[in-house]
């Protein structure tokens, strides 16, 4: 087996985190956040939604949106995306009279409120709650994949964010097509590295995007093959030892909220309520 094949092989079997890098190309970068894919949602914790009529799935690679689906299957069969067999609507494209950007990650820059949910950078967000208003370098692999460093290249940045966009779906069966992302979070030499999926929810062509966060993976070591992955208000509470433990020492003078249930929070639709934890041994027999 080549070395690029026993590096996807590795990525696929979740044997290996290859490093943030500016120069992968998009669908690398998609691999690499694809570990945070792992896991599944169990309906022992929630009812499912009603099935509803869903606008088709588009995704910028859809075989590794299938792969996605594999792995995460009941997880995403509980808000009816998929269906019991894991099918769904899949289409190359957005159909017309859909609104569909030219660039989702340039939306997701300019438009993502950062006030409304555990972000890493919601210490300074006040008053500039977008990365651009932030005055963050914009920095994406047009049009799916969005990178961001709280300083500039070369300059030593604490806290980066790797951002590809995973598809377009109908999360809530509205009728109206959200955004799905991965994002891998690197608090630097603060030992923080996850991944997360958040949730673009009912966009509309102006105004604050509504963000919500689905879960969060931790990794406790190089050995990816063992992970913890808290879903629903679970992702906020381990969020929330995240901020208090780590934030004030890249953002002095910034005092953590006193509790979880103090920092910014909307359920996603089908989790309201829902919180629980999934600790995962690829390795043990």
């Amino acid at each position: 087996m080549t070395r690029p094949a026993i590096f996807q092989h590795n990525i696929f079997r979740g044997a290996a985190r290859p490093p943030r890098s500016h120069r992968v190309p998009p669908m690398l970068l998609a691999f690499a956040l694809w570990l945070a894919c792992l896991g599944a949602w169990f309906p022992v914790h929630a009812e499912p939604l009603p099935a509803m009529r869903r606008v088709p799935v588009v995704a910028p690679e859809p075989d590794i949106f299938r792969g996605f689906v594999r792995d995460n299957l009941q997880w995403l069969q509980r808000p009816g995306i998929v269906d019991a067999q894991g099918r769904y609507p899949m289409a190359d494209a957005i159909p017309a009279g859909e609104y569909s950007p030219l660039s989702f990650v340039r939306e997701l820059y300019e438009r993502a409120d950062l006030t409304v949910f555990p972000s890493a950078f919601l210490p300074v967000a006040t008053g500039k709650p977008t990365f651009a208003a932030l005055g963050i370098r914009y920095e994406a692999e047009e049009p799916d994949v969005l990178l961001v460093e709280d300083k500039p290249l070369g300059h030593n940045p604490q806290v980066s964010l790797t951002i590809p966009l995973m598809a377009s779906l109908d999360w809530d069966g509205n009728g109206i097509r959200d955004w799905l992302f991965s994002c891998r979070i690197l608090l630097h030499n603060r030992n923080v590295d996850l991944g997360s999926f958040l949730l673009v929810l009912n966009p509309q062509p102006t105004g604050p995007l509504d963000i919500r966060l689905l879960r969060v993976t931790y990794w406790p070591s190089d050995d990816s093959s063992k992970y913890t992955t808290y879903f629903g208000t679970a992702a906020r509470d381990y969020l929330f030892t995240i901020m208090r433990d780590k934030l004030p020492a890249i953002y002095p003078g910034w005092t953590p909220p006193a509790r979880a249930e103090d920092l910014p929070w909307r359920d996603a639709p089908g989790m309201e309520g829902v919180g629980y934890v999934e600790h995962v041994d690829e390795g043990k027999k």
